[in-house]
């Protein structure tokens, strides 16, 4: 189980994805409020989560945790350059697209951290 400073400093994360989700979703994506958003969102993860260690965890659950984390990691460099290419989008059928891109890639990092919650 995570310590709950842990759980927090997810939660947190969690949180500012759930609300650059709602962002993509109501297509906001045209004003500077996305690349915005998402520095703000790639802010809390530097600080919160890409800050604690596998010696914060106990043994049980370290290797998941860092399967998991490994792939938070990626999943957050995907979303930026796909962010990049909705935001370079053209036409509508791209747009919508790539919409739906980082609609996924928001879900499964949101999903990522309902997992380590879980434990």
């Amino acid at each position: 189980m995570l310590q709950p400073s842990h759980q927090q400093r997810y939660q947190k994360f969690k949180q500012v994805l759930e609300e650059l989700h709602q962002t993509v979703i109501a297509k906001d994506f045209e004003s500077v409020a996305l690349p915005e958003q998402f520095q703000a969102v790639k802010q809390v993860f530097l600080s919160e989560v890409a800050s604690l260690s596998a010696d914060d965890f106990a043994v049980d659950i370290m290797s998941r945790w860092q399967s998991i984390q490994t792939e938070i990691y990626k999943q957050m460099r995907l979303l930026e350059t796909d962010l990049m290419l909705l935001q370079a989008s053209r036409s509508a059928a791209t747009t919508q697209t790539r919409t739906a891109n980082v609609c996924d890639r928001i879900s499964t990092l949101i999903r990522y951290c309902e997992a380590l919650l879980e434990q």
